[in-house]
């Protein structure tokens, strides 16, 4: 090996990453001259880094390209790099995590997120890919050795934060016996060298030592793992009965149903796949239709539902009868992945779902009938929402001077005492203060702690966690774990957060140097930020530009990238629905649609209707509509019949001692605002934000507010899906805001209320990435 200061290097590099050197896109350099010449197409020299996922420098490296040897990557003089692995597997790493990202998008998850562990070292370490709701499944690729306790105990560590564990192992692991002998067979995977780049393959592996393999898009996923055209052609032979014929199964749609008052009941051992389940009894009510009493199936380890909360089935989920069900029973089984509690107790969505209240505590038998109650549920002074947004404003502070507070100082700010909220009520409420639950988002609560008591978790806090999706039987030694991690984490976050931008309540990346890796989601918001103002200057801009723009090489992005990219700017298609990408050209190109946005619709689900019956319709209709949009707020408010009194009158903005405009701006601040901190808001924070009453304002009046709010769409994403009516319901006028808008109307409830909570992830996860991309330590310097 050579010095770490030679002048010149001498190692046969044969791997990079593009785009920057924090990059996780990797390249391989083939090693023939011809292979290179078709590898460099498209590419210049000044593309490549030797990157730190690699355990490289992230300094450049040159192609080196050569007739009578091996082709192959060369640092630039002086060589300062203490990268060990450089040959043609060194990157693999890096291709099994894009290639799972890639897989898990087919299957539809669009939420994964990859973790590569140790980059650099022997065989590259290990990956892990969560996806699911709250990121609660995780694909762990094992491909450095550990030993078999080390095995062990990171299996437990993984069981302790997901519901699913998904295991594969890599060729030089040793650890696929183990998972062989405990599972009956492991899941093996593995890259080849095809052309210029590094397939990945996954093979079943069963107690003979038989291997067989199959290219990872072949795999299919089910609440057991990867499952290969082995184990669905071919399960391994057994001295056990054929198993019995599958039953019937209906997949649902996640977010459509919800229960609660789940009882639980006796349970076989395992489901019917031989997956360890629980089984409960609930009162049940999918969209749009009545409640029922249902059955059902969760896993083992999932914390078991409280019977006073709404839950919602956000995972797989399927719908099987019960064909020896009593006529007195349920006769219908939901067996599902998992389900997440709602911090409301009444949700519009499921109108006739009722929660009962949790049955208070016995009065001691000293007390006379007379005596009341100890703890009597009472309304909440200023109302649940703002009670919440309180907390989490006050916790921020405590946060950021990285104390704790105790229950009786925390309530007092929201105008309660301690003995209006009963200990149920209060389990509730924090839960529903850090709701959603995600990853690098602290868990606030746990700076909560007993009153005159030294600094450790409050004896509540098993129970939020449980709430919050952590298994219900931890011991009281991992509680105080998870303590410490989650106190470490808020204080963290908030030394660098600037106060103005602290994410209380959720952006789902908060992690110390992280700001200049690359990420898709954030590009993707960037992308779409920039073809706003070109549709608003109604123009179009080159493929290359829009890149540049981005700080990014055009070269570095295939063919397949740019597809991607521009179908994730406009998500799914729909008749009506603006379509930026119809913006972006090709290079050199005659007028009209860009040779790639074909393919852009197809990957979109575009279908040729009457309206649109060729690529070239599709196209023209959605440059048109792009252009509506960019140029013209709202057309609609600005021809209402004659006779009729405009907004304007109706609010008598004079009399307010304010005017339109300047309400507008309030509300859009006070809007994008919850949109970082991932809450809805109600118009009570709203009108507050622009210094009036929310009574000084009619539906109207709001309606043509929100209007204005999104007009045009900042990220193209619609703010106004985050306001929300008392007890955490819909606005009766959202429809109208999206006729207004130029946006598909008229839809039936169901229709609706999946656009809205569509909506609002978008609108998340937008500003989320905006703010990243806010706070670059460099710009703020």
């Amino acid at each position: 090996m050579v010095s770490l200061t030679s002048e010149e290097d001498t190692r046969k590099v044969q791997t990079a990453v593009i785009g920057q050197a924090e990059s996780d896109w990797p390249v391989f350099l083939p090693y023939d001259h011809d292979d290179f010449d078709r590898f460099m197409r498209g590419r210049t020299r000044d593309d490549f880094y030797c990157g730190v996922l690699l355990g490289g420098c992230g300094k450049k490296l040159t192609p080196k390209r050569y007739a009578e040897k091996k082709c192959h990557f060369a640092h630039r003089p002086p060589v300062h790099c203490r990268r060990t692995e450089t040959g043609e597997a060194s990157a693999d790493h890096l291709y099994i995590g894009q290639a799972l990202r890639r897989w898990l998008l087919r299957q539809g998850y669009q939420d994964s997120e990859v973790t590569y562990l140790d980059p650099g070292s022997v065989h590259g370490g290990a990956v892990e890919v969560r996806f699911g709701q709250g990121r609660s499944r995780v694909i762990r690729v094992q491909l450095a050795r550990l030993s078999l306790r080390e095995w062990q105990e990171t299996r437990e560590r993984l069981a302790d934060r997901h519901t699913h564990i998904h295991w594969a192992y890599g060729p030089y692991c040793g650890l696929s016996h183990s998972e062989v002998d405990a599972a009956g067979h492991a899941i093996r995977i593995s890259c080849r060298t095809e052309g210029e780049t590094r397939a990945v393959y996954v093979g079943t592996q069963y107690s003979d030592n038989s291997l067989a393999w199959s290219a990872l898009t072949e795999c299919r996923l089910s609440s057991e793992g990867i499952i290969t055209p082995r184990l669905d052609a071919e399960p391994p032979e057994s001295s056990t009965p054929a198993p019995a014929p599958t039953p019937v199964a209906f997949p649902l749609a996640p977010g459509t149903i919800a229960f609660t008052a789940a009882t639980e009941l006796p349970a076989p051992r395992s489901d019917p796949d031989g997956t360890a389940v629980r089984l409960y009894e609930a009162d049940l009510q999918p969209l749009g239709s009545a409640v029922v009493r249902a059955r059902i199936a969760l896993p083992h380890a999932h914390p078991a539902p409280p019977p006073h909360q709404l839950h919602v089935i956000y995972s797989s989920a399927h719908l099987l009868p019960l064909t020896e069900a009593a006529p007195s029973e349920p006769a219908w089984l939901i067996r599902a992945d998992g389900a997440s509690p709602l911090p409301q107790q009444i949700d519009s969505r499921w109108p006739d779902l009722r929660p009962a209240s949790p049955r208070p505590e016995l009065a001691p038998s000293t007390l006379t009938t007379t005596e009341p109650a100890a703890s009597v549920l009472r309304p909440l002074p200023l109302g649940e929402a703002e009670t919440l947004r309180i907390f989490r404003s006050k916790l921020e502070l405590v946060a950021r001077a990285r104390g704790l507070v105790n229950w009786e100082t925390l309530v007092s700010h929201a105008g309660a005492a301690p003995a209006d909220i009963t200990p149920e009520e209060r389990v509730r409420l924090l839960i529903a203060a850090d709701h959603p639950r995600a990853d690098g988002k602290p868990v606030l609560s746990a700076l909560v702690k007993p009153v005159l008591a030294p600094d450790a978790p409050a004896p509540y806090f098993a129970d939020v966690l449980a709430g919050l999706g952590w298994r219900s039987d931890l011991s009281e030694a991992k509680v105080v774990e998870i303590w410490e991690r989650e106190r470490r984490t808020a204080y963290a976050l908030a030394e660098s957060t600037p106060a103005r931008q602290q994410p209380s309540a959720g952006l789902s990346e908060a992690k110390a140097g992280t700001a200049h890796v690359l990420n898709e989601a954030r590009l993707v918001a960037r992308l779409r930020e920039h073809l706003e103002l070109v549709a608003k200057g109604r123009g179009i801009i080159k493929w290359s530009t829009l890149l540049k723009k981005q700080h990014i090489s055009p070269s570095t992005l295939s063919d397949e990238d740019r597809v991607r990219l521009l179908a994730a700017v406009d998500r799914s298609y729909l008749p009506g629905r603006r379509m930026l990408s119809a913006l972006v050209k090709a290079d050199g190109q005659t007028p009209g649609p860009a040779p790639f946005f074909g393919d852009v619709l197809r990957e979109l689900g575009w279908q040729p209707d009457a309206g649109t019956p060729t690529v070239e319709a599709a196209w023209r209709a959605a440059v048109d509509r792009a252009y509506a949009r960019g140029i013209q707020a709202v057309p609609v408010a600005r021809t209402a019949p004659a006779g009729r009194p405009t907004e304007e009158d109706r609010v008598r903005w004079g009399k307010l001692g304010t005017t339109k405009a300047a309400v507008v701006v309030a509300v859009r601040r006070a809007l994008i605002d919850a949109a970082r901190r991932q809450v809805c808001v109600g118009w009570h924070t709203l009108a507050a934000a622009a210094g009036l009453k929310s009574t000084d304002l009619t539906d109207r009046a709001r309606e043509a507010i929100l209007v204005a709010v999104d007009s045009p769409p900042t990220y193209g994403v619609l703010l106004s899906s985050l306001v929300v009516a008392s007890e955490h319901t819909p606005v009766p006028y959202f429809d109208a805001i999206l006729k207004r808008l130029g946006r598909p109307h008229g839809l039936r409830p169901i229709e609706l209320g999946q656009l809205r909570k569509t909506e609002q992830a978008r609108a998340f996860a937008a500003y989320s990435a905006a703010a990243d991309t806010a706070d670059d330590p460099k710009r703020n310097r």
